[in-house]
């Protein structure tokens, strides 16, 4: 593992990216992150190349003062890991390379844990920047119903997805922490570890917007997905 472009300071937030060969979206990600409206003195943007062979790194770093850490493990479980093992802020924050998020995500997250003591863990949903409207209308409507499935097909452990998940540092450091070797899943596998620790909250006015990319043609490469899924 090796690192470039270090910032010093301690700050509030850090937002872990995976990337692996994210060239065509990784731009749209950052600059949504950059653009935020919590000062920018107040959180860290880590980018975790996953051996790009494209110019997703190349982009990344006309972004200025991002950190940019390598991970040569392949699997987004072994770089979103990694990205959490160098992060200093008192909250980890998680998203993925094709995601865009609001101008107020991060103020509302820092809010939020700032308001809720005893929450360890956040996590809200995700809407497509690549679908129209009635699809996005449809994922609002199930997004309640998918929550408490997952809430009851996990006993009661309420999940997280890692494209929009935040966690307190010093709780995760109580953990075994994420799974590297985990392809699918590591974003509930890491919620039941830190079920134990307080109270884990889904939280629906913080949507980010993502890629349908994943979901275009939907064929038995959703099966280990679905099994690990239900494994966790």
């Amino acid at each position: 593992m090796s690192q470039k472009n270090l910032v010093v300071t301690t700050p509030k937030v850090s937002v872990v990216v995976p990337a692996y060969n994210e060239e065509a979206t990784i731009a749209r990600c950052l600059r949504s992150l950059v653009e935020q409206s919590l000062p920018r003195d107040q959180f860290e943007i880590i980018v975790v190349d996953n051996n790009c062979t494209d110019n997703t790194i190349k982009i990344a770093e006309t972004f200025g003062s991002i950190r940019i850490i390598i991970e040569t493990t392949p699997g987004v479980g072994a770089a979103r890991a990694t990205g959490w093992q160098v992060a200093t802020g008192d909250i980890i924050v998680s998203t993925d390379a094709d995601c865009e998020v609001p101008k107020h995500w991060l103020k509302k997250i820092v809010s939020y844990f700032d308001s809720h003591p005893d929450v360890v863990a956040s996590s809200s949903g995700y809407l497509f920047y690549d679908r129209d409207f009635f699809v996005n209308w449809i994922v609002r409507i199930f997004e309640h119903s998918l929550v408490a499935l997952s809430w009851f097909l996990a006993g009661g452990v309420m999940a997280l997805t890692a494209n929009n998940m935040a966690v307190r540092r010093s709780i995760y450091g109580q953990t075994a922490g994420l799974d590297r070797t985990l392809q699918f899943g590591e974003d509930l596998n890491l919620a039941k570890k830190l079920h134990q620790f307080g109270t884990i909250r889904w939280v629906f006015n913080n949507r980010v917007k993502t890629s349908a990319r994943r979901y275009q043609d939907l064929d038995l490469s959703v099966v280990p997905y679905f099994l690990n899924f239900l494994s966790m």
